[in-house]
């Protein structure tokens, strides 16, 4: 893997336009019921999020300075 990195601000701005998304997606689907597309839309917001988390606790970094500091699971399911 490369040693380039990301400055932080880049990144709490790439995290929360993931998040504004994402509950874009969130709002289509309580409007939308039983739709296999916003059903996908949401695993994969899901997914991206949860990696990010996961990714951010791994290198000690604290989850509420980019808006991560939630309970995925609880909001996406």
């Amino acid at each position: 893997m490369s040693k380039e990195s990301i400055e932080k601000g880049r990144l709490t701005h790439i995290v929360f336009r993931l998040l504004q998304n994402a509950n874009k997606v969130l709002d289509m689907k309580d409007k939308e019921k039983n739709s296999e597309y916003v059903d996908g839309l949401v695993d994969a917001y899901y997914e991206v999020l949860c990696t990010i988390q996961s990714e951010l606790l791994f290198a000690g970094q604290d989850l509420s300075e980019f808006g991560l500091d939630i309970d995925l699971e609880k909001i996406f399911f």
